[in-house]
């Protein structure tokens, strides 16, 4: 590793994203794989994959955290102990789920009677399909976990 701390990214510029904004100048990150070291915000696609990588696996701990989700410390979900097998996703491909639920959300409550508490749950039933998902916010679905692990419920 070199001593520069500051210079042009080393990213490859004819597969960044970047357009005319490449290459970025600031702080070199530590060299990857291929030996190039990236400014922060690279927009080439080995920079792009470590971002969303490194995003995915932030929510996926933060979705064990939650959940109270015990086991193997791994960033593989199929290797986590519980009671439920959990996948986490994140990013664009989730968006129009979100989309979704934030609009039914604020349907329900804009109906919602003075005092009530009750969590909102958004249950999608497709055409052709004899069974729905349940989709409900992380934060409660840890407190419903909780309350049956509590309770003896839940093994």
């Amino acid at each position: 590793m070199t001593d520069e701390r500051k210079g042009e990214c080393q990213g490859r510029r004819d597969r960044c994203t970047l357009g005319d904004a490449c290459p970025k100048f600031g702080t070199l990150g530590r060299a990857a794989r291929d030996g190039r070291r990236r400014v922060k915000g690279c927009g080439d696609p080995v920079a792009r994959g470590k971002r969303n990588r490194a995003k995915g696996d932030s929510k996926a701990r933060r979705a064990r955290r939650t959940l109270g989700i015990a086991g193997v410390n791994s960033r593989h979900e199929e290797h986590w102990g519980g009671a439920f097998r959990i996948e986490v996703k994140s990013g664009a491909q989730v968006s129009p789920v979100i989309t979704r639920y934030k609009s039914a959300r604020a349907q329900s409550d804009a109906a919602r009677a003075i005092g009530d508490v009750r969590a909102f749950v958004l249950v999608c039933m497709g055409d052709n399909e004899r069974s729905g998902l349940a989709v409900v916010e992380l934060d409660v679905l840890g407190q419903l976990i909780a309350l049956l692990r509590d309770t003896g419920h839940l093994d």
